[in-house]
């Protein structure tokens, strides 16, 4: 148990997910969660990553809220998923740039620059937003469908980890974008809740290409990803007054519909 307490407040916190990602990010107390919808058809495809390798999107609705890049968290206690091993790709921390921008591609995709977290470091995903059907099948299928018994609230590994670990979640992807919380003490985690839908980037679980660039602040590597695009309500990983964002940019964003209540930012 001092395992799971140890991560509790966290997961509890963090709804990004690419998020953004994403632990339990806040919506207001007097506002009602959004109403339930079917998952539409996917208006993109990974093809820029997967060329000819098989592949299969995941289009089930995983959640009443959205389909799977809408990077939902409606249990956050037991949705996101532990995992450890691979080098992984932050999305939690992007949107504006200049260092990490999300921008529209026209073709359903944000293209998110994301920092490079180091392989062997923890990392968490949420099993409502896994982007390959099969992984995600199997995963629920071990898990359960709200992730409760594997690690960190059961006993089990996911079998997306193995996935992401073996590099085998999205063809032709170098990394997976999941959350972690490395950046917890240098950049703390603020939480903006954005309750009109507009488009936001769902990174959680995006394939992702390295660039061979470093951020001079940070010195990690900087990574681009291709986050597929939703429009909904959405948390923000961060305090900004500005909800929607200039230009052709968007945020790397997530929705977390009955969390604790926190007042409202943002418009």
């Amino acid at each position: 148990m001092k395992k799971i307490n140890k991560w509790y407040p966290g997961i509890t916190m963090v709804g990004l997910f690419c998020l953004l990602a994403l632990a339990g990010l806040v919506y207001s107390a007097d506002q009602a969660p959004a109403t339930a919808q079917p998952s539409p058809r996917a208006t993109f495809d990974f093809e820029r990553f997967t060329r000819n390798k098989p592949f299969t999107l995941n289009t089930l609705p995983t959640t009443p809220y959205g389909p799977p890049w809408a990077d939902v968290l409606d249990n956050p206690a037991t949705n996101f998923l532990e995992c450890r091993g691979a080098a992984i790709a932050l999305c939690y921390y992007s949107g504006p740039g200049p260092i990490t921008p999300c921008t529209l591609d026209g073709l359903g995709i944000a293209n998110c620059t994301c920092y490079e977290i180091p392989r062997g470091e923890l990392y968490l995903v949420d099993i409502n937003a896994i982007l390959n059907r099969d992984v995600y099948l199997r995963t629920v299928a071990a898990c359960g469908k709200d992730g409760s018994k594997c690690r960190p609230t059961g006993s089990i590994p996911a079998p997306v980890c193995e996935a992401i670990n073996n590099n085998t979640l999205i063809p032709g992807a170098d990394l997976i974008s999941t959350f972690s919380l490395y950046f917890r003490e240098q950049i703390p985690i603020s939480l903006t809740s954005c309750p009109t839908p507009s488009a936001y980037a769902g990174c959680m679980t995006a394939p992702c290409k390295r660039t061979g660039k470093i951020d001079p602040k940070t010195r990690l590597p900087l990574v681009q990803c291709g986050c597929p695009v939703f429009t909904g309500p959405y948390q923000v990983g961060t305090t900004t007054d500005h909800c929607v964002l200039e230009s052709n940019h968007v945020w790397s964003a997530a929705y977390t519909p009955k969390p604790i209540p926190i007042p409202t930012r943002g418009r």
